[in-house]
């Protein structure tokens, strides 16, 4: 049983992330990100509780770090921190339970690199952006905002309205 305690340890975690990585089981960024956040999160167990992840209630050590980092630590990365520390510990027990038959609970996404994601949109012909009825000549919109001071007078508002009518002559 002693054994045991020492195989699903904190420090053994990390071991296994970066075995994990090594040999391909897991992405290598997916493997460092998530021993990151573990060494975050799991950082705040005394050694008692890391000597053996197995007896720990990792909600609550996520609540209890949630309750010191707030306010130090951005919600979103706080969220991914914990998201990457629930699957490193999971996939870390569950290795040890029966190595030869585990699989990681990743999806693995494609590569961002030269991949090409499959298109579900239209082809759009050039003919189709021209409307019925137009020419094919680009259009122009103008939207003119025009801000007077409560202070000016009738005349002078008239004065910036027939001004705007003869630098910009409506249709």
């Amino acid at each position: 049983m002693q054994e045991r305690n020492v195989q699903c340890s904190r420090d053994n975690l990390f071991d296994f992330l970066d075995f994990a990585g090594a040999k391909g089981l897991l992405k290598k960024t997916t493997a460092s990100a998530r021993k990151d956040a573990s060494k975050i999160i799991l950082g705040i167990l005394d050694d008692n509780e890391a000597a053996d992840l197995s007896k720990v209630d990792l909600e609550n050590v996520i609540h209890r770090h949630r309750n010191i980092a707030t306010g130090r630590i951005m919600p979103r990365t706080l969220m991914a921190y914990e998201s990457r520390t629930r699957a490193a510990v999971r996939d870390f027990l569950e290795y040890f339970k029966n190595p030869s038959a585990w699989k990681p609970s990743t999806q693995q996404r494609a590569s961002r690199v030269g991949a090409v994601a499959p298109s579900t949109k239209k082809t759009t012909k050039p003919e189709d952006l021209v409307r019925p009825g137009t020419t094919g000549q680009p259009s122009v919109h103008i939207d003119l905002q025009i801000h007077i001071s409560p202070e000016a007078g009738s005349e002078q508002i008239d004065q910036i309205f027939e001004s705007i009518s003869r630098h910009l002559p409506l249709k």
